[in-house]
């Protein structure tokens, strides 16, 4: 997939590594591993802190509020603490995958505000010495971490199930596939289906009303000059009305609908409508994936 990004990624400065602490991420019985100096057990009393598996601490920015937080990394997910004497859990981020144990062995966290929304964001960078170094990405949104998987780097689809990183040629673009909904409405629903490996039918129904929904009718959309956006033509584009047995009946608005769809940095689809002043569609309305 051709990604606007890549840079962020690897130019990360603006990013907060967070410091690791002498455990590590690989280390800690609780972590399922041997070898290590740290009790397997809770010292009663003492500051949980000093005997507990902890990888790294770090600050969060969140709603405007700064929270200091222990991260304890395991092979399947993220636990973070309030750093605080008592072992009090804050979020756990469960990862999409479950790590190898060499992957798991080099496993760090980031801090970063990847939206620019003023909100931390989670990075977890995974790789071994022979696998092309990943980042798993996490979106803060409405006080929980999101998994963002447009965002992750590189994207899945160009590394192989061997970990190694895909020539140009042997690339895909990003998979459209799925369901997709405005926020915080829920009124529209797109859906997203592939024709074939780069050709896409597209549905949407945003509903005006109990009895009255705006419908497009999309095939043949295909992949821009980007990987990260769809272009259509012909499209179909009608009211429909039901009635109260359920029998409904259609109004076209227009059959010759052009524009394109796109995925954003933050993992939201975007929509452009050429037909704007028929449908009304300016290209500010985002939908979230729903699965």
């Amino acid at each position: 997939m051709i990604r606007k990004n890549i840079a962020k990624y690897i130019l990360i400065g603006a990013a907060c590594m967070l410091s690791i602490c002498g455990c590590g991420a690989g280390n800690g019985a609780a972590n399922g591993n041997v070898g290590t100096d740290w009790p397997d057990a809770e010292i009663v009393g003492a500051d949980w802190r000093t005997w507990g598996i902890i990888d790294a601490f770090g600050t969060l920015e969140l709603d405007g509020e700064k929270i200091d937080v222990c991260a304890c990394l395991y092979a399947d997910r993220a636990e973070l603490y309030y750093d605080e004497e008592n072992q009090n859990l804050f979020k756990t981020v469960e990862f999409p995958e479950r790590l190898s144990a060499a992957e798991y062995e080099k496993l760090s966290i980031e801090f970063t505000d990847d939206t620019g929304d003023g909100n931390t964001d989670l990075i977890f960078v995974v790789g071994t010495e022979n696998t092309v170094e990943r980042r798993f990405s996490y979106i803060y949104d409405q006080s929980e971490f999101v998994y963002d998987a447009f965002s992750a780097f590189p994207n899945p689809a160009n590394v192989d199930q061997g970990g190694v990183e895909l020539d140009d040629a042997e690339q895909g673009y990003a998979d459209f596939t799925g369901r997709y909904t405005e926020a915080p409405t829920g009124r529209c629903l797109i859906e997203i289906t592939a024709e074939s490996e780069d050709s896409y039918t597209i549905t949407v129904n945003w509903a005006n009303s109990a009895s009255e929904e705006v419908v497009w009718a999309i095939t043949g959309a295909t992949y821009g000059e980007a990987g990260d956006e769809l272009v259509y033509s012909d499209a179909l584009c009608y009211i429909r009305t039901y009635d109260e047995e359920g029998n409904y009946t259609d109004e076209d608005i227009y059959s010759d609908g052009s524009g394109k769809f796109w995925m954003t940095d933050a993992g939201m689809l975007g929509w452009m409508s050429d037909n704007s002043d028929a449908d009304g569609l300016t290209g500010e309305d985002l939908f979230e994936r729903i699965d």
